[in-house]
C-alpha cells in the first residue's frame, strides 16, 4: 500500500473514532410491562422467597410533620388479605385502620368506629393485598409503560394503570428494579389531586427486600412512617383484624384528624 493511501486510512480511522466517543449513548429500549413486573419480583427477593412468608409485623414511628406530632406504630399483616395498622398519637390518641380479608374498618378518637366503604375500602383491599409484587397487573388493571422519569435524581420506569377513572402510575429504579415511588389519583373538595409514596431504606429481611421509610404526601394530609424492625412469619390470630365490638372512644376537641393511614404495602 502507497503512503498516501495509508495515511489517508489512518485519519479516516481517527475520525472514525472521536466520533463514536463524542456520539451521545443510545437510550436503552424500554421494557415491557411484564419484564418491569419481573424483575420487581426478583429484587425483592423473587417468587420463592415471598411465598414462605405468612405473616409480616412492623414496628416503627409514625409523624404528621404538619401538626408535629409522632409516635409509635405497627403493622400486622397476614396472608389471606388482613391487616391491621396501630399508631398511637401524642396528644391525639390511638388510630386504627383493619381489613380481615372481606370488610375494613376504621377506629381513632375524632372519626369512632366505622365501617370503610367505598373509594376508602378500595384503597384498603388493594393495601392489603397479601404478595403483591406477584399480583400487580391484577392489583392495577391495564398497566402500561409510560416511559421513563427520574425519582431523587435516579432513573426509573413509570407504569400507569387507572382503577375507576383515577390515574395510578408506579416508578420503577431502572438500576434495582424496586418500587421507588407511587402516584395515585385523589378526590378533593376541588376536583382530582394526586397522592404520592415514597419507598425507601431497602433492607433484606428473611430474603425479602422491605422498605424501611415510607413517606407520603397529599392535598389533605403529609406523613412518614420509619421501621426500627420487621419479623417474619409470627404467628397472628385472625381475630386481631376483625372489627372491634362496642362503642369507639369519644372525639377529641381541637385536636387534628390523623386520615389517609397507612396498611401493608
Amino acid at each position: 500500500m502507497k503512503p498516501i493511501a495509508v495515511f489517508t486510512l489512518l485519519m479516516a480511522s481517527a475520525a472514525f473514532a472521536a466520533a463514536q466517543e463524542s456520539a451521545p449513548a443510545a437510550p436503552p429500549a424500554t421494557p415491557a410491562v411484564d419484564d418491569v413486573l419481573a424483575r420487581f419480583v426478583q429484587a425483592v427477593g423473587g417468587r420463592a422467597a415471598l411465598e414462605k412468608l405468612t405473616t409480616t409485623t412492623q414496628k416503627g414511628t409514625f409523624e404528621v410533620p404538619d401538626f408535629g406530632a409522632s409516635g409509635p406504630c405497627e403493622v400486622d399483616a397476614k396472608s389471606g388479605d388482613k391487616t391491621l395498622t396501630t399508631i398511637e398519637i401524642s396528644g391525639y390518641g390511638t388510630v386504627r385502620r383493619g381489613y380481615d380479608g372481606s370488610a375494613g374498618w376504621s377506629d381513632d378518637p375524632q372519626g369512632g368506629l366505622r365501617d370503610l366503604a367505598g373509594d376508602e375500602l378500595a384503597d384498603m383491599r388493594r393495601s392489603a393485598a397479601w404478595n403483591s409484587p406477584l399480583r400487580m397487573k391484577d392489583l392495577y388493571p391495564g398497566l402500561a409503560v409510560k416511559g421513563s422519569d427520574k425519582v431523587k435524581g435516579r432513573d426509573a420506569w413509570v407504569l400507569e394503570g387507572a382503577i375507576n377513572d383515577m390515574k395510578h402510575r408506579l416508578y420503577f429504579d431502572a438500576g434495582t428494579g424496586l418500587l421507588v415511588r407511587a402516584d395515585q389519583e385523589v378526590k378533593t373538595p376541588d376536583g382530582k389531586g394526586t397522592a404520592v409514596t415514597y419507598l425507601e431504606d431497602y433492607k433484606p429481611v428473611d430474603g425479602v427486600q422491605e422498605a424501611f421509610t415510607i413517606t407520603f404526601s397529599s392535598p389533605q394530609l403529609n406523613w412518614n412512617m420509619k421501621l426500627a424492625e420487621i419479623k417474619h412469619n409470627d404467628p397472628i390470630d385472625d381475630a386481631k383484624f376483625a372489627k372491634p365490638a362496642g362503642d369507639a372512644s369519644k372525639p377529641a376537641e381541637a385536636a387534628p384528624k390523623p386520615a389517609d393511614t397507612p396498611a401493608k404495602q
